[in-house]
């Protein structure tokens, strides 16, 4: 088939577009073209019918102009009017979910209702509005959206002369305004950390960072203490979360942030329930890897049974439950010895996960479980069935059953495992550098223990001791395992 933007775009329609796409070029307020029209009809009985035999500008010309010889020019003319529909009908045709499509479309109607001395039909669609306007802790769009909505009747009000009105509409605005802002620098920092902590990808100048840290943002919040519970809540919550994202140490604001959020939990949306918490569990998580304590293993856990009780998954503006979330669950409460809580779990919560990868999280998540009680043959049997396309689950898989072939003493066996994992580590290019070098240091302490315990005679105490020391940093959540096999290795 030729190559063309236009045809590259009508390719990718849904049925419901190109009928849409249809009334739209057939419009004299778009189109007036009726070769435009002929030259649709004929592209999209093409794509719908999958022709095998290409389509070529020559035919199409033929068709549209069967009396005329081909001209390359007219053909190019056409098909370049074409491509400009296309870019209109996607600049004013709603995407289907798309809530900011019918804010806007009311934004312009009010600008228009100003220009034309419209009043009555002017405050009637503000009010309409103002009152469809949903308050989000989280989105940016309802303070921007709060502004731009304030600024219509700012301008409808010195339009009119009116500065009474435009003077209540001012300080209103400078709120919104504000809150947009501290809202925006919010993402950004947000944005940045995930870039920093997760991609290993810290850019040489962080702006945001250094905004942040240049601002003093609690005598900000002392200063603006009187201001209506509502807009003040809402900053000290962006401030918080701020704070956390920056201050990875910082315990007291942690805790007033948990406060807020758990006091106010039943207030949040199903979103807002699962990022804000979300944010408190990467924080107490990013410090248990640091430090690892039992404490710290509660207040996850804390956190995780907090999200189990209240947000609902793959429903109310929420995917499904992610798979690795679910094996992370389980694995927490596992570690902590609430087997049967872990179990429920798996019972309540499996269909929560993405169909495709629900057999896969079950298979994983029970041989935690059997781990746990000593079974672990039936571990092996169950890793068999658990299966999964992203490279970090399959990392745990591998783990598992490296130790349950400790477990079991099957040291030949894992050595073996290991040493596959050590190219399954080096040849996947899904992992970037420092986390293979992360991985690759958890596989070695693993080595390590697996050597010492096939030749005991060739190590030492000191050499035990040694090995011991990693633990906290490469075996963070298998520390009482390891070091309980390593004080076995010490009576040998």
């Amino acid at each position: 088939m030729l190559k063309n933007k236009s045809i590259d775009v009508i390719k990718t329609f849904t049925t419901a577009e190109l009928k849409s796409f249809e009334l739209f070029i057939r419009s004299p307020y778009y189109n007036t073209n009726k070769a435009v029209i002929v030259l649709f009809e004929l592209i999209r009985k093409y794509i719908i019918k999958s022709v095998a035999k290409p389509l070529s500008e020559e035919e199409l010309f033929i068709r549209i102009y069967p009396a005329k010889k081909y001209n390359y020019g007219i053909m190019k003319n056409l098909l370049s009017e074409l491509f400009g529909l296309c870019e209109k009908f996607l600049a004013v045709h709603p995407i289907e979910g798309d809530l900011t499509a019918e804010f806007e479309e009311s934004i312009r109607r009010l600008r228009n209702y100003n220009r034309h001395s419209l009043d009555k039909l002017f405050h009637s669609e503000y009010k309409k509005l103002e009152d469809k306007m949903e308050y989000s802790v989280l989105s940016t769009d309802y303070y921007r959206n709060k502004f731009r909505l304030t600024e219509t009747l700012y301008k409808h009000y010195t339009t009119k002369s009116k500065y009474t009105g435009a003077n209540e509409t001012i300080y209103p605005m400078s709120i919104y305004s504000t809150c947009d802002i501290i809202s925006t620098l919010k993402q950004n920092i947000a944005g940045m950390e995930y870039l920093e902590n997760q991609l290993n990808n810290a850019p040489d100048l962080n702006i945001a960072e250094a905004f942040y840290r240049n601002f003093n943002f609690e005598n900000f919040l002392k200063e603006i203490k009187g201001l209506q519970p509502e807009h003040f809540n809402y900053i000290n919550l962006q401030v918080r979360l701020m704070k956390l994202y920056r201050d990875r140490t910082d315990f007291d604001n942690y805790n007033e942030l948990k406060e807020i959020i758990l006091s106010n939990i039943d207030n949040y949306s199903n979103s807002e329930k699962w990022f804000l918490s979300s944010a408190l569990f990467g924080f107490v998580l990013n410090n248990y890897i640091k430090a690892s304590s039992v404490e710290l293993l509660h207040e996850l856990s804390l956190i995780r049974k907090t999200q189990l009780a209240h947000v609902k998954f793959n429903t109310d503006g929420l995917a499904p439950l992610q798979s690795g979330v679910f094996r992370n669950m389980i694995e927490l409460f596992i570690i902590l010895g609430e087997v049967e809580f872990a179990e429920g779990v798996i019972r309540d919560h499996l269909n929560d996960i993405e169909e495709s990868k629900r057999k896969s999280s079950y298979s994983y998540s029970m041989a935690l479980i059997e781990e746990s009680k000593g079974n672990h043959e039936n571990v092996l049997s169950l890793l068999r069935d658990a299966e999964f396309s992203d490279y970090q689950a399959k990392f745990s898989v591998k783990m598992v059953a490296l130790f349950a072939f400790y477990n079991l003493e099957y040291i030949e066996e894992g050595l073996s495992a290991i040493d596959s994992m050590k190219h399954f580590i080096k040849d996947t290019d899904e992992f970037i550098e420092p986390v293979k070098l992360n991985l690759s240091e958890r596989v070695h302490t693993l080595e390590k223990l697996f050597k010492i315990r096939a030749n005991p005679e060739k190590y030492t105490i000191e050499d035990i001791v040694m090995l011991e020391n990693t633990a906290a940093t490469f075996l963070v959540t298998r520390k009482e395992w390891f070091l309980a096999k390593t004080a076995e290795l010490k009576q040998w």
